[in-house]
């Protein structure tokens, strides 16, 4: 950093929110969920939903879309980030399955800080939503690149735990809950709201 400005060619910055459920607290993630809010980008704004359940049993049937008004955004996301993020490495064969929608329309409603809803839905029907429960106090992460999910970005964000979560298909809720878990020196439930979340390019 030189006098205040960090080095490096920002990526993207935005939202990045994420709801991750069991059904077993003990046994794997049944599902892994993420809404972007992206404000600028080499491919420009847009906003995604991605929805993926059992991630890592890719021959169960199971929910796996992704809705979203920029489709090269949510395809750049997905090919350099989303598929480097940790618990999604293992989940690349379910991701193969995924459907890709362009033309959503998105929206936000809440009841801030008891509850935020980010959703998207298409013309022909198809939506999705992610609810964040209880918001807690927000903290602030600055994580250098040789800890990042890339190792090659700085990713500076504010994150805000939710109590509880919930994730819906076409309206349909799907099974499993948040757990608590390690999470930037503390323990939180496996749900957050990410705000201003920025990925550098370092060097």
């Amino acid at each position: 950093m030189t006098n205040g400005v960090r080095v490096g060619i920002v990526d993207w910055t935005g939202d990045n929110p994420f709801v991750y459920l069991k059904t077993d607290p003990s046994g794997d993630w049944s599902s892994l969920s993420l809404f972007f809010r992206v404000v600028f980008s080499d491919k420009g704004r847009g906003n995604v939903i991605l929805v993926l359940e059992n991630p890592y049993e890719p021959e169960r049937a199971g929910h796996r879309v992704c809705l979203t008004d920029n489709v090269p955004l949510a395809q750049d996301l997905i090919e350099r980030f989303v598929k480097r993020f940790g618990l999604f490495r293992p989940a690349h064969a379910a991701l193969a399955k995924m459907e890709v929608i362009g033309g959503a329309t998105f929206g936000v409603s809440h009841n801030y800080p008891v509850s935020v809803t980010e959703f998207a839905e298409t013309s022909d029907g198809r939506s999705a939503s992610l609810t964040w429960r209880d918001l807690q106090t927000p903290f602030a992460a600055d994580v250098p690149a040789n800890q990042t999910q890339t190792l090659e970005h700085i990713m500076l964000s504010i994150f805000q735990p939710a109590t509880s979560a919930e994730v819906r298909v076409g309206g349909v809720l799907l099974p499993g809950n948040t757990v608590e878990r390690d999470f930037f020196g503390g323990r939180a439930q496996s749900a957050a709201l990410a705000h201003s979340e920025t990925w550098i390019k370092a060097g």
